[in-house]
């Protein structure tokens, strides 16, 4: 019966939803097309898109499929924005370019070949009739790149009752980018260095904000990050240092307001940070007064048991499938599984090999979406044969036996 649902799924469908995407400008805060293009797709698999307005021009969009009775829910999940267009870009990012078996195209990677691949799977789906026990769900959510307010909106539904959520990010499972069993946290600092002004042909009678916060800066290295056995350390990295005149004058800084990322690794906190930051700050013997604290986004660190249903089941299907273990890892960035876990629910990250991310000629292979099924697809294929095959097994509370 598995069988006849796989032979529903179409990579040419893939494909083509991959490339209309593409066209379509979601850079984040502007992810008011993709939705309804979503709402469009979902419609004519026949399907009943619900959406969610997280802000003013920003939805969410939603969709179910309903078992023919109770069982367990599991949801595919995909983030509908993209960063901003970066410098280096030698084609227009908005429109997908074929090009030796890769398909270019802002956010073609990250992540809406992902979103490419669930449509295809629903598809398969909706054409099979396959039964099946619980609930099969789909969540297109805004602003993954920036605060994950669409995550957070979405757990205010009963989406947050759901047993597991597969996001379809580009972790394919290589040596590339293995699957997560855990992801880092992170916070933002925001650091307040307050000098004294003075003219700028005395110096030595103000205190420059600038180059005391320089200090901090050169001194980060010092900063305390505790070792996790699985993640090692955390790091940390500069973002923005902004202070002195507006208009120009030779006026000595007296204000300086520098932001520091850094990721944040199981045991360590939101307190724990700052104090590591008062930490390193007092060791410095700074003539400048320096405030520390927190801005939005802010993201716990998480850890998912291998022993998870969800887990488990996907290194059989995978096994089954791909002809060897799984890879795994623990690994350093943030996406909304992060929000997901807060609430307690098992996320698995599956999805297409990944080309740049966040750099100029974001990639998708197109071998991996394209036309031709009999292709012989590499580890890591998002054409959704895999999570797919897992969503039927695990909505039916199933598990294939394990070989030797």
């Amino acid at each position: 019966m598995t069988e006849e649902l796989l032979s529903k799924l179409h990579p040419d469908y893939a494909l083509h939803c991959l490339e209309r995407m593409v066209r379509i400008n979601s850079i984040v805060g502007s992810e008011g097309q993709m939705a309804a293009y979503l709402q469009q797709e979902l419609q004519a698999l026949g399907l009943r898109p619900e959406l969610h307005e997280v802000e003013p021009g920003r939805t969410n969009v939603y969709a179910r499929l309903a078992g023919v009775g109770p069982g367990r829910r599991l949801n595919f999940n995909g983030h509908t924005d993209t960063v901003e267009v970066c410098a280096g870009w030698e084609t227009d990012p908005f429109t997908p370019l074929i090009r030796e078996g890769r398909l270019y195209g802002l956010g073609a990677c990250d992540m809406k070949a992902g979103i490419a691949c669930i449509l295809a799977l629903l598809k398969a789906f909706v054409e099979s009739g396959h039964p099946f026990h619980g609930e099969l769900s789909f969540s297109a959510v805004v602003d993954e790149e920036g605060h994950s307010k669409g995550a957070q909106t979405m757990m205010t539904t009963d989406l947050a009752a759901c047993d597991a959520i597969v996001l379809a990010e580009p972790y394919p499972d290589d040596e590339s980018k293995p699957t997560p069993l855990g992801i880092t946290g992170k916070i933002n600092y925001e650091l307040t260095v307050k000098g004294h002004s003075a003219h700028a042909f005395h110096p030595e009678d103000g205190i420059n904000a600038i180059e005391e916060g320089a200090r901090i800066l050169a001194a980060l290295d010092r900063l305390p990050m505790r070792e996790h056995p699985d993640f090692g350390r955390g790091n940390y990295s500069t973002l923005k240092i902004e202070g002195g005149y507006r208009v120009y004058s030779a006026v000595v800084a007296d204000r300086c307001r520098i932001e520091i990322n850094r990721l944040l690794v199981p045991g360590e906190t939101a307190a724990s940070a700052i104090a590591d930051m008062e930490t390193l700050v007092r060791s410095l013997g700074l003539r400048a007064e320096v405030e520390v604290a927190l801005k939005p986004p802010r993201y716990e660190p998480y850890v998912v048991s291998p022993e998870e249903p969800i887990i488990r089941l996907f290194d059989d299907v995978y096994r089954e499938v791909m002809g060897r273990a799984p890879i795994y890892e623990y690994c350093k960035g943030i996406t909304d599984a992060n929000v997901f876990a807060e609430q307690g629910i098992p996320c698995l990250h599956l999805g297409p090999p990944r080309g740049n991310i966040h750099q100029p000629k974001r990639i998708c292979p197109r071998r991996v979406a394209g036309p031709h099924r009999a292709h012989v697809r590499p580890p890591g294929s998002p054409v959704p044969g895999r999570p797919l095959k897992a969503a039927a097994w695990f909505a039916q509370g199933e598990r294939p036996a394990r070989g030797p």
